[in-house]
């Protein structure tokens, strides 16, 4: 049993750590910016002009969390939304210059950080981790 605990504490101890610098670094961007947000401008950044249900179904957040993320960005300029030419009740929304600039730098700061943690790992090591923490987080879905 000491074996699962000790693999939770790792879990619980990587998370506070990762998460201790991405919150490092949007400080130093000096912008509010929650896990949440994050996921949400990823999500953006890569379905290109996103709708609010677009991120309602990929983030698994209901729609007034989803209408809080959106409009916490939109008030600190990082996206942008524009009314959809296919659908005029629907808003697309896309990152703006500012919101691209924050997100790369952050994915630096992430990239640092999955550098860091693999560092003495092999190419074969990297996959197998990879592919086991892949696992787990499919045994906890929604």
């Amino acid at each position: 049993m000491t074996t699962y605990r000790e693999i939770n504490h790792t879990l619980r101890e990587i998370r506070m750590k990762t998460r201790g610098k991405m919150v490092a670094e949007v400080t130093r961007q000096k912008v509010e910016f929650s896990p949440l947000e994050h996921k949400a401008m990823s999500d953006i950044r890569e379905f290109e002009g996103a709708s609010q249900q677009m991120l309602v179904e990929s983030m698994n957040r209901d729609k007034a969390q989803i209408a809080r993320i959106v409009a916490r960005l939109h008030r600190q300029d990082l996206i942008i939304k524009q009314a959809s030419v296919s659908d005029k009740r629907s808003v697309e929304l896309t990152l703006s210059e500012k919101g691209t600039t924050l997100l790369e730098r952050l994915d630096d700061v992430e990239m640092g950080m999955i550098n860091e943690m693999l560092t003495g790992f092999s190419d074969d090591e990297s996959e197998t981790l990879r592919v086991l923490l892949k696992r787990v987080n499919n045994n906890l879905a929604y």
